[in-house]
């Protein structure tokens, strides 16, 4: 055996030295080999990935997406009993929905649908997309005799007001202080503009929506001057008091303050729309103030008037971007219009070539005519 083991050194040496190191080499690869395959053996991979985190952040993404799904719709609703939660998925702008918690906040109720639109912000647009959506019960009566339901209202409400007021001249605040809301006060007003007379307080009836049930609240209150007692009081000389009479395009707070319904906010609001006009040219524009009532517009009417020719008019050839986009009845687009045709075509030589040049339609055209000029 040693023979053989000695043989087999001497037949190793018999290889050349370059030889040699290849079987070196060749020896370290095989046993580097097996080591790693042993220790892949013996290393233990994560079999699973944890997808909680996952899952959660996916549950939340759902959830988020519902929620996102609910909120931008519309349901049916009573804005007398909405929660604040249930009017935030409401689709409309937030400033309304905040004027319609303010109202109810402050002791608003809504009686019909009809009475969303007081609230500040609620345009006809808004209205008639919500309008099929409003749900307001209708409380029913037992059908009890007509004298014993009567009596039953009389008894049951408890009014707080007090003091008496006549239908025929009674003014908007004043009514307002008996319960009357802008719907029936802007119809009584209405009613009396158009000839319309009470001469005991059951014609209050016929006024749209005046119901029996509101009458028999303020009836009490309602006390109407007869004949006798209108020549009575001018024979005390109130017949000799001269009538209050406003001139819009030279009126000043303390002018506008004396008539009814008109106080300093308002009296302010009808001056700076006034300098952004540049006068008035109807007494109709008051309507166009902001917030102003149509009741105070239709009670006021007869005692104001405008003098046109105070009107401070825009020069079309001169007048800049700035001041082009600062008159209510000039937008943008108008504005734009207006120094684009100047600059092509040149300056306007006549109001008729303006109305020709098609910038605008013929309904704008007649509420902007009073207020530029070519000159």
């Amino acid at each position: 055996m040693e023979k053989s083991f000695r043989q087999l050194i001497r037949e190793y040496f018999q290889f050349s030295k370059k030889d040699r190191r290849g079987v070196l080499l060749l020896g370290s690869l095989i046993l580097l080999v097996l080591a790693g395959i042993i220790v892949a053996d013996n290393f233990q991979l994560k079999e699973e990935y944890d997808f909680t985190e996952f899952k959660k952040a996916l549950q939340e993404w759902e959830q988020e997406e519902k929620t996102e799904t609910r909120q931008n719709s519309l349901f049916s609703f009573n804005p007398n009993t909405i929660s604040n939660q249930q009017i935030d998925s409401l689709q409309l702008p937030p400033f309304v929905k905040n004027n319609i918690m303010s109202y109810r906040n402050a002791g608003g109720k809504f009686d019909s649908p009809e009475d969303m639109r007081k609230i500040y912000g609620m345009n006809d647009s808004i209205y008639e997309v919500i309008e099929k959506y409003i749900v307001i019960p209708v409380k029913k009566h037992s059908a009890e005799p007509e004298r014993e339901t009567k009596n039953k209202i009389e008894t049951s409400v408890s009014p707080a007001f007090s003091g008496t007021f006549d239908p025929n001249s009674a003014d908007s605040l004043l009514l307002s202080e008996f319960g009357f809301n802008s719907f029936q006060t802007s119809n009584l007003l209405k009613y009396r503009k158009s000839g319309g007379d009470f001469s005991s307080p059951v014609d209050l009836l016929k006024i749209y929506g005046i119901d029996s049930i509101f009458f028999v609240r303020i009836k009490n209150h309602i006390q109407i001057q007869t004949k006798d007692q209108e020549l009575n009081e001018f024979s005390d000389g109130r017949m000799n008091e001269p009538a209050i009479h406003i001139e819009l395009n030279a009126a000043d707070s303390l002018d506008l303050i004396k008539l009814p319904g008109i106080g300093s906010v308002f009296a302010s609001r009808i001056i700076k729309y006034r300098q952004l006009l540049g006068g008035y040219n109807s007494v109709e524009q008051l309507l166009d103030v902001y917030n102003f009532p149509e009741e105070t517009y239709w009670e006021i009417y007869q005692n104001i008037s405008v003098d046109s020719g105070q009107i401070t008019q825009i020069r079309l050839n001169f007048a800049g971007y700035a001041e082009l986009i600062r008159h209510p009845y000039i937008d943008k687009l108008l504005a734009e219009s207006i120094l684009d045709y100047r600059n092509k075509n040149g300056s306007f030589h006549t109001m008729k070539e303006f109305e020709d040049s098609g910038i605008l339609d013929d309904e704008k055209l007649t509420k902007l005519k009073p207020y530029i000029t070519c000159r």
